[in-house]
């Protein structure tokens, strides 16, 4: 077989990464009763059995019961657990993934920190002009600079321009523009 005709063969681990992490053994190698149990139903069965010894007062008052029902009901809660799905999650980070969302700045995030939109604000501006009049006589110092008419070089008449012909000069460069392309 050639290099060219070598079979390819493609390997997809997500489904495998998609695994929760468990909690299935004992740390003397025995297994745990149910289980395994992800870290939301172990966290529900503390939670829950704190809760039940804390209001013990309110609700133990069938004797040898109260026992049974201190270890029933944080299994049971978390056996519920096992098969709960929200959103193809569990119900614990289905409750971060909301609880993130609803805390996140209406505007995002920016480099980690919450994006501030600045207010709108009036902006002021000046514009002066100053219109030059055609008749002003040249400085005084720029006379005197200037070489006599004599050393001047002769220049080439100016081409006739817009304004020769009729046609308003162009004032940008769009104008410019589309003034070229009439004359094509």
């Amino acid at each position: 077989m050639s290099a060219s005709e070598e079979e390819l063969i493609g390997h997809s681990y997500t489904r495998a990464r998609k695994h929760p992490l468990v909690i299935g053994k004992l740390p003397g190698a025995g297994r745990l009763p149910g289980g395994p149990y992800t870290i939301t139903q172990v966290m529900t069965m503390v939670c829950s059995f704190g809760l039940l010894v804390m209001t013990r007062d309110l609700w133990a008052h069938f004797g040898a019961m109260n026992f049974l029902l201190m270890a029933l009901i944080p299994w049971g809660l978390a056996w519920v657990l096992r098969y709960a799905r929200l959103d193809g999650r569990d119900p614990a980070r289905a409750m971060r993934s909301l609880f993130i969302y609803s805390s996140t700045p209406a505007q995002g995030r920016l480099a980690g920190k919450p994006q501030r939109v600045a207010r709108p604000r009036l902006a002021t501006a000046t514009c002066t002009v100053r219109v030059r009049s055609a008749e002003r006589p040249a400085p005084a110092a720029a006379a005197a600079k200037s070489p006599p008419a004599a050393a001047r070089k002769a220049r080439p008449a100016p081409a006739p321009t817009a304004a020769a012909a009729g046609r308003a000069e162009p004032k940008t460069g769009l104008q410019a523009l589309l003034a070229s392309l009439e004359e094509q």
